[in-house]
């Protein structure tokens, strides 16, 4: 069931524009750099210098780790403008919650022309038609490139979070409700999609693992899709947290921390412990 909203604000990345109803990926707030302040070359890396690539732009970032239960974040990003450094934004804050949880985080990269209306920029597939064609090699990469971190590391991680923003949350939506992956959990910021064919999907899902919610209160349109979802996950008896915040389309660090918190308080799950 779901647990009380809670509000909060903070540091926030990931700032954009509404686009054909959903949302078109932006600067971040400082201390990130702005468009192009690092695209030195053409075309750009996908991963920010400081990260690892994997194969297939999969960027990898892993703190020290502290003992106790290991988390994997799969971060999925928001729309992305081709050949530009938009994603570097985001990826420099979704480790900066790595540093400060303890997570490994996997940084995959969505595909051209299967968001919203076909547009060109890079993103994840939300219709039927984007799922058929880019679905399955999107997930492969995936679990291939946990397959590489694990083998490397010489052990499995406990559990596999899924963070999406902005158009990576309205398809985490989708996956959570789908059954598609084998998450432990979900947190979807700043989107969310109650669509009927995910309704129906979720009603006859059979494994429900908990999804927070977060909600950009000054953005209409995704704290719209954001409320609309929650309450289908209400309806759903779908166990979740729905937590609001005082920011436009932008991920709150505070929110962020609000999640982490929310799936370590869970029964089984390792009490939450700050990295060296």
């Amino acid at each position: 069931m779901a647990t009380p909203v809670s509000t909060s604000a903070g540091v926030r990345w990931g700032m954009g524009s509404r686009l054909t109803g959903f949302i078109a990926i932006g600067v971040a707030l400082a201390p990130w750099p702005a468009l192009g302040d690092d695209a030195k070359t053409s075309p750009p890396a996908w991963c920010a210098p400081e990260l690892e690539t994997l194969a297939n732009d999969v960027c990898y970032f892993e703190p020290t780790l502290p003992p106790g239960r290991t988390t994997l974040v799969l971060f999925l990003h928001g729309l992305i403008k081709p050949e530009s450094t938009w994603q570097w934004s985001q990826q420099r804050g979704i480790v900066r919650g790595a540093k400060q949880h303890g997570f490994g985080v996997l940084m995959p990269r969505g595909r051209r022309g299967v968001g919203p209306g076909g547009m060109a920029s890079v993103a994840w597939p939300l219709s039927a038609a984007g799922r058929e064609a880019v679905e399955q090699s999107l997930v492969d990469e995936w679990v291939q490139a946990r397959k590489t971190i694990e083998a490397r590391r010489g052990k499995p991680f406990d559990e596999l979070l899924v963070v999406g923003f902005s158009n990576g949350a309205y398809y985490a939506s989708s996956l959570a409700l789908r059954e598609r992956l084998d998450a432990d959990g979900y947190a979807l910021f700043a989107g969310g999609s109650s669509l009927a064919e995910l309704r129906k999907a979720g009603d006859s899902a059979k494994r429900r693992p908990p999804i927070f919610v977060a909600i950009a209160m000054d953005d209409p349109t995704s704290s719209r899709d954001s409320q609309g979802f929650a309450a289908l996950l209400t309806t759903l008896h779908w166990p979740h947290k729905v937590h609001a915040s005082a920011v436009g389309h932008a991920v709150a660090d505070r929110a962020l921390d609000r999640a982490m918190e929310y799936f370590r308080a869970l029964p089984g799950r390792a009490p939450a412990t700050s990295p060296k």
